[in-house]
C-alpha cells in the first residue's frame, strides 16, 4: 500500500438520531487519484460502534482473564500508557474500579510521587517529603536525567531524604511493593515506624540577598517571587528604605528541612529482582517510609508498584502531561523497566499532542510504529490495544481535524498490524459531537481535556467494549 497515493473517504450511515457511542457503520473506501467517486467499492469496511476492532489479537490476554476468572488464582496485569488524559487517573481510575469489580482487586498497581515532582496524579496515595526533589518529564530533550517507567525523573542528592507514602483508600492497602530505580544498586531503604512523624517544618526557607545600588524592595520582591510586605515582615522594616551593601532575608516557597533519624524505622528486607527491588509484608500496609541507603551520590526514583495478596486484576496507569509516542521511545529505560510490570495487555492512548504539533498523518504513524518496534524488542508476546484520541478543539474553537485523521490511520493501519484498536474518537461522536460534549459537560473548559464526568463516561464505554470482546472470546472457546 503506497500511502502517499491513497486517501480514505469516510461516510457514516446513522441508525436513528445522533448520540454518543452510536450504533452506526463507518465505511472507509480505499481510493487513489484515478478512482471515480461513482465507482467506489467498499472492500474495506470497518464497523463502528462501541467495540474492539481486531479483537482476536487480544486472545492471549483474554485467555489470562479466563484463567483468573475461572480459577481465582494469580494476577492479570493491564498497563495503560498515555498523555495528560491518563496522568490525572480520572479515566484509568474508573476503568480500574470497573475491571476489578468484575475480575477481583489485585492491587493499585503503578504509582509515582507526582506531588514531589510538582505535578498532578493519582489521589489514592499521598506523598510527603522533608527535602526538595528535581524532576524532568520525558517531553523534554534528553539531558542525562534518568527518565524511566514513570516518564518523569525524580531525584535528589540530599542524604537526609525521607518520603512518607500513605494510602488514602484502604481498598488499596498493599502487602507487596516493587521499587524501580535506574541502577542495579539499591538506593532506598523501606521502613515502618509507630512514631508520628512530621516531615513539614512549616517554616519557610530563607535565602540572603545583598542589596545593590539602585535596587528597591519592589525589584527584589519581583526577583524572588515574593511581596514587599513579606520582605518587610521578615526583616522587621518599618518603611521601604533600604541601603546598598546591607543583607536582606528573603522568604521562599520552600520549607526548612526536617531531620529524621533513620533509627526510628524498622527496615523491610529488600529482594533484588530484574529491574527493581521487591519488598514483601506479612500483613496489609497503608503507610511506608523511604529513606536513603548510605554511600549513594544520587537518589533516583522511577516508580512504585503496589500489590495485595489477593488474586485479581491490576490496572497500572502511566501518563505524562504533554507526552507523545516519540517521548517514550527516546528513553530506553522506559521499555526496560516496563518488563517489571509483567503486562498481559498494554493499552496506548496518545495522539492529542501530536495533533497539536500539527504532525502529518504519515509521521504520526511512523512514531507509533517506532514505539511498537521498541516494545516488541523487550516484550515480544504482549498484546497491544491502541485507543484513538478523543475529539477536541484547536485554539479559537477550531475542531481538531488531525484527531480525525489520526483515528482513521490507526484503524486502517491496524488491518495489517498486530494490535487491536478501540475507537474512542468515534464513540464520543467525533468532531460532529463536540457541541454535545460541551452541552453535556463532558468536555473541559480548555476544550482539550475532559471533565471527571467525561472521563468516567469514556471509562464506561471502554469497559463495555472490553467485556463484550471477552464474552465473544469465551463463546469462541466453546
Amino acid at each position: 500500500m503506497i500511502k502517499s497515493k491513497i486517501a480514505f473517504i469516510i461516510g457514516s450511515i446513522f441508525l436513528g438520531g445522533w448520540a454518543f457511542a452510536q450504533d452506526n457503520k463507518t465505511i472507509r473506501y480505499q481510493v487513489n487519484s484515478e478512482t471515480s467517486l461513482d465507482t467506489l467499492s467498499n472492500q474495506e469496511v470497518i464497523e463502528e460502534g462501541n467495540h474492539i476492532h481486531y479483537a482476536d489479537r487480544l486472545d492471549n490476554f483474554f485467555e489470562q482473564l479466563y484463567l483468573l476468572d475461572s480459577l481465582k488464582q494469580g494476577k492479570v496485569n493491564i498497563v495503560h500508557v498515555g498523555d495528560s488524559h491518563i496522568q490525572a487517573d480520572f479515566l484509568t481510575g474508573k476503568i480500574r474500579k470497573l475491571m476489578q469489580s468484575r475480575f477481583g482487586n489485585g492491587g493499585l498497581g503503578f504509582v509515582f510521587p507526582y506531588r514531589l515532582a510538582k505535578t498532578n496524579g493519582n489521589s489514592a496515595v499521598r506523598y510527603t517529603s522533608n527535602v526538595d526533589w528535581d524532576s524532568r518529564r520525558n517531553i523534554y530533550p534528553v539531558n542525562g536525567a534518568n527518565v524511566g517507567l514513570s516518564g518523569i525523573s525524580l531525584s535528589t542528592e540530599n542524604k537526609n531524604l525521607v518520603i512518607e507514602m500513605k494510602i488514602r483508600d484502604n481498598e488499596y492497602s498493599f502487602s507487596r511493593m516493587k521499587v524501580f530505580t535506574p541502577t542495579e544498586e539499591q538506593l532506598f531503604n523501606l521502613g515502618r515506624t509507630d512514631k508520628q512523624l512530621s516531615l513539614d517544618s512549616g517554616v519557610s526557607k530563607k535565602v540572603h540577598h545583598t542589596i545593590r545600588s539602585g535596587e528597591s524592595l519592589s525589584s527584589i520582591a519581583r526577583k524572588y517571587g515574593t511581596t514587599i510586605t513579606e520582605l518587610k515582615k521578615t526583616n522587621r522594616l518599618r518603611n521601604n528604605t533600604i541601603h546598598a551593601g546591607k543583607r536582606l532575608s528573603v522568604p521562599t516557597k520552600a520549607k526548612e528541612p526536617v531531620f529524621v533519624n533513620p533509627s526510628v524505622f524498622e527496615e523491610v528486607e529488600a529482594v533484588k529482582a530484574e529491574g527493581y527491588y521487591d519488598f514483601s509484608f506479612n500483613k496489609e500496609q497503608n503507610k511506608i517510609y523511604f529513606y536513603p541507603k548510605e554511600d549513594v551520590d544520587l537518589y533516583d526514583l522511577n516508580g512504585i508498584v503496589l500489590e495485595n495478596s489477593e488474586a485479581g486484576l491490576i490496572y497500572h496507569a502511566i501518563g505524562v502531561n504533554g507526552a507523545k509516542f516519540s517521548d517514550y521511545t527516546k528513553y530506553p529505560l522506559f521499555f526496560e523497566q516496563l518488563k517489571g510490570l509483567e503486562p498481559d495487555l498494554l493499552v496506548l492512548s496518545m495522539g492529542t499532542n501530536e495533533a497539536f504539533d500539527r504532525m502529518s498523518v504519515e509521521e504520526f504513524q511512523e512514531k507509533v510504529n517506532a514505539f511498537l518496534l521498541e516494545l516488541k524488542r523487550k516484550l515480544p508476546n504482549v498484546n497491544v490495544l491502541i485507543t484513538t484520541p478523543p475529539p477536541s478543539y484547536f485554539s479559537k474553537g477550531e475542531p481538531n481535524t488531525l484527531a480525525t485523521e489520526f483515528s482513521n490511520e490507526m484503524l486502517i493501519n491496524g488491518m495489517n498490524s498486530d494490535y487491536a484498536v478501540w475507537d474512542l474518537y468515534y464513540n464520543l461522536g467525533g468532531n460532529l459531537g463536540l457541541e454535545q460534549l460541551r452541552e453535556e459537560s463532558l468536555l473541559g473548559r480548555d476544550l482539550v481535556h475532559y471533565t471527571v464526568k467525561g472521563y468516567e463516561y469514556s471509562a464506561d464505554l471502554f469497559f463495555d467494549a472490553i467485556i463484550a470482546a471477552y464474552q465473544r472470546y469465551l463463546e469462541k472457546k466453546k
